[in-house]
């Protein structure tokens, strides 16, 4: 008597490729995400874009998805709604930075079920520009933001090469309309404990034609005022604790008199202790 085994169905994978103004560079994505999970369902999502963007993704051949409301946040967001019931959900920027050979290696931890997440931690290219020195510095404080009010996270916060169990995609509600995104993303994945693995990646220049949508101070200033607000709501402790430091630095070198300089001891104290508190409460 012979035993037969049933075959494992084939994983439904889908990459989603969040665009605006990507006439440039997207038609390239899409054939090398194509060659590189040619089982996988590859959807464009088309945010207003005024330069033919949607229409040569459709002439390649794949699903694009208009979204009215501008903002990469709202893009994902409508990649979330669009892609459930896949098994592995990709996320990818449009502009062809990303290297699709990368792409399985993301997958794999979700099909063999030790990560609900993973994030391609980008490795600029050396000689190559692909990262500005003022965005490298801004990817500097805003991990050191993440860790003080809410704690260890994704080591590369605002990377745009992630992918996503089904567990993921279906149980998470997002909320952030721009740049954003990424961190909410990061965010939910602390909250909810979801297993993540991070894969090095090279990050390439963009593709001649494209730009950069991110406007370092305007996109970093929401960016660093969602990390507060997300450290509020789920670690306070960790908010009263970093503002008591904060307020002790700036007060200390003002002290003048021994009064003065008892209050800003004190303030040392109580963030002190509310580091201690917090580092016991949220480990």
């Amino acid at each position: 008597m012979t035993s037969s085994v049933e075959p494992r169905p084939t994983p439904k994978i889908a990459v989603a490729i969040p665009c605006y103004n990507e006439a440039a560079a997207v038609g390239a994505v899409v054939d090398q995400f194509r060659a590189a999970l040619p089982d996988a369902e590859i959807v464009v999502f088309d945010n207003n874009s005024n330069d033919g963007t949607g229409a040569i993704a459709s002439a390649r051949g794949v699903r694009v998805v208009v979204v009215p409301k501008q903002g990469k946040g709202h893009a994902v967001r409508a990649a979330f709604e669009t892609l459930r019931g896949f098994d592995v959900v990709m996320m990818v920027d449009g502009d062809g930075t990303y290297p699709a050979e990368a792409a399985p290696l993301l997958a794999a931890p979700i099909l063999e079920g030790v990560a609900a997440t993973t994030v391609g931690a980008r490795q600029p290219v050396p000689g190559a520009g692909a990262m500005a020195p003022v965005r490298a510095l801004g990817n500097v404080l805003i991990r050191t933001a993440f860790r003080v009010f809410i704690g260890p996270g994704a080591g590369d916060l605002l990377s745009g090469y992630r992918a996503f169990s089904r567990e993921f995609v279906e149980s998470v509600d997002l909320r952030s309309e721009g740049f954003e995104i990424e961190t909410e993303l990061t965010v939910a994945t602390v909250a909810r404990g979801f297993p993540a693995i991070e894969v090095s990646v090279p990050y390439r220049p963009r593709i001649a034609g494209t730009e950069s949508k991110l406007r370092a101070f305007r996109d970093g200033r929401r960016i660093l005022s969602k990390i507060v607000a997300e450290g509020i709501r789920l670690k306070p402790w960790r908010a009263v604790a970093a503002y008591g430091v904060l307020a002790a630095v700036v007060c200390g070198p003002l002290v003048a008199s021994p009064s003065t300089r008892a209050i800003g001891l004190g303030l040392v104290a109580a963030g002190l202790v509310g580091l201690a508190v917090a580092k016991a409460r949220v480990g």
